[in-house]
């Protein structure tokens, strides 16, 4: 296997720089949601409310980037470095945090959808094309929300505990290293292919959803 070595700065400016911007992002996450809470007009707070939900999604992700987990990839090793709280005060994996992060980012994608589901379903009834019932809408909700989860759920079993033919990035206690050892477990690299794939498959549903959402919209609101 190659000889690989880390520089310095991945322990210091790489941290510094992933706290920097996890402050900068919740503040303005903050300003965001303190606007779309007291600002927002009366005939428009049901739609703030599923914004707020985005917002709130969208922080998530910044706060386990710049604080639980700031992972640091290291590739072609197939790993990484944790810098964050998870693993420098709690002593948890860091593959813990790509899980995480993983969840997040996956809820975003559903909070996405359900804002492009409430202006649809609002355009809907405005045109009085349908009125769709709330058991539907909830129904859609709960089936996109449990499909988002699937790869997420299948990340977490991508974790073992030792990795012998990596254990070089383990000799310095500061690298808080996590690795996954495809030469080891041949049975992670079926998981990260599976995950890929079902990662790749969600996105290009979510794509296709609300581009059906945006494009039926518009064309709604052009025959008025």
């Amino acid at each position: 296997m190659p000889n690989f070595t880390l520089h310095p700065l991945w322990h210091t400016a790489m941290p510094a720089y992933q706290h920097a911007v996890g402050v900068c992002t919740h503040l303005l996450s903050a300003v965001a949601l303190y606007l779309m809470a007291t600002k927002t007009p009366a005939a428009g707070r049901p739609f703030a409310r599923h914004l707020m939900l985005l917002q709130a999604s969208i922080t998530l992700v910044d706060l386990n980037f710049g604080f639980l987990a700031a992972p640091i990839g290291l590739y072609p090793i197939p790993g990484g470095l944790c810098n964050g709280m998870l693993c420098t005060v709690f002593g948890i994996s860091g593959h813990y945090g790509i899980t995480l992060m993983f969840f997040t980012v996956a809820y975003v994608g559903v909070a996405m959808t359900f804002c492009y589901h409430f202006k649809f379903l609002t355009i809907l009834e405005m045109t009085k094309h349908r009125k769709v019932s709330n058991l539907n809408r909830v129904g859609f909700r709960v089936v996109f929300f449990s499909i988002f989860n699937i790869p997420c759920f299948i990340h977490i079993g991508l974790y073992r505990n030792y990795y012998p033919s990596l254990y070089y990035l383990f000799e310095n206690p500061n690298y808080r290293a996590f690795v996954y050892d495809p030469y080891v477990y041949p049975g992670d690299t079926i998981l990260i292919a599976t995950t890929t794939l079902f990662t790749f498959l969600i996105m290009s549903l979510e794509m296709v959803v609300n581009g059906f959402f945006v494009f039926t919209s518009f064309y709604l609101l052009a025959l008025q």
